[in-house]
This record gives structure tokens, sequence and C-alpha cells, in this order.
């Protein structure tokens, strides 16, 4: 049986791992256990005929939520993202915009 599954498609929405790590000092709950969604990306699905599975298409439809207005996949509303910097020990620096739905507890980031 085993030789009939083929490789398993995993896509990672996340920074990299010392990042992930590192947010926890900066007021992310349980970085290392929730859901990171890039904001682009989420706000792309909603889009095209893939949209008709995500969550906000139907909220939008069942009258849940004004045009223009965006929100989690839980129904709650996409938090505001705050311009983080994070420093290495080599020196380098990288920003990045970040959010925590407070109901489901899904990071929100993007790149600046």
């Amino acid at each position: 049986m085993s030789n009939q599954l083929g490789p398993i498609d995993v896509q990672c929405d996340a920074p990299s791992y010392a990042v992930v790590r590192a947010c926890r000092r900066v007021g992310i709950r349980m970085p290392e256990d929730v859901r990171w969604c890039r904001m682009s990306h989420f706000l792309d699905q909603a889009g095209g005929w893939k949209g008709l599975f995500h969550p906000v298409t139907w909220k939008k439809l069942l009258g849940g939520t004004q045009d223009g207005e965006h929100c989690c996949s839980c129904g709650d509303k996409l938090p505001m993202l705050e311009r983080v910097t994070f420093t290495f020990t080599t020196g380098r620096e990288e920003t990045l915009l970040l959010g925590q739905c407070a109901r489901c507890a899904t990071v929100f980031w993007e790149e600046t």
C-alpha cells in the first residue's frame, strides 16, 4: 500500500523559523503552534474560482460583511499589522508587518 502513495505537496506560508520563534518576544501567542498566513496570499485566495471555498466569500454572500471589509477564516476581523524589525546575531535585520487574530490566533504577516 505504501508504494501507492505519492509525494505530498506541503506549502509553508510562514517566515523563517528563527523569526517565528522570536515572535513570542513581541507578543505573538504560541507562534510555533498556530497557523501563519502571508496577508497577500490570504487576500488573493478570496478571489478567483478557488475563492468559492474561502470562508470570506461565504460570509460576504450571506451578508456577514460589508464590501471592502475583510475577515479572518474564523469570521473575526483581520488584525491590524504592526511593523516589527528582527535583528539577527549576524547583524542582518528583517522587517515584517505582523498581526494576530484575536479569536483563532492565526498570525498574519507580510514582508516590507
